[in-house]
């Protein structure tokens, strides 16, 4: 499915070395499939893993790296699949953003320990063989199965540093 949301401008901080020190960057967002759904991303918590990832701290880094796993937002688009979420709703991604959904663990709902790997929010390789990058950022595509609807009397400031866990 083709997306002129997705596929517009998306504006964050990356970190381009192992500096850690983050610049603005310009980046395609991943088009919107049937089961994804995008978000305008309004609040993003600081993580010591964002700094680590920034960093290099454990030499896996993919530069430019966009941290950012503690992400709240608001839908703004939904593929045709999507079901417990619409537009409008405010949702929270921790931090992963994909797995392959098929294995014995994704089906018991341990999609962390995905066979095939789980993709993390940010650094990670998705299905569409593009590295992902987290929310620090001012939207991203996620598949629904990953987002987390939060409740309307949680602040939205409050809400994003719980998704880390």
């Amino acid at each position: 499915m083709s997306s002129e949301t997705a596929s517009a401008n998306c504006v964050g901080w990356a970190a381009r070395d192992p500096s850690g020190v983050l610049s603005p960057i310009e980046f395609n967002r991943r088009a919107v499939g049937d089961d994804d759904i995008f978000i305008k991303i309004t609040h993003c918590g600081v993580c010591y893993a964002d700094v680590v990832w920034t960093r290099n701290l454990h030499k896996d880094s993919m530069y430019p790296v966009v941290p950012g796993h503690e992400i709240v937002g608001i839908i703004k688009e939904v593929g045709p699949n999507v079901q417990r979420l619409k537009v409008g709703d405010h949702v929270g991604v921790g931090t992963h953003v994909n797995s392959c959904l098929d294995c014995e663990y994704c089906n018991e709902g341990v999609e962390v320990c995905c066979v095939k790997g789980s993709v993390l929010t940010f650094n990670g390789v998705d299905a569409d063989s593009t590295v992902t990058k987290g929310g620090y950022s001012s939207s991203i595509v996620v598949r629904e199965r990953f987002c987390h609807k939060i409740p309307d009397n949680l602040p939205p400031h409050l809400a994003a540093p719980l998704l880390c866990a």
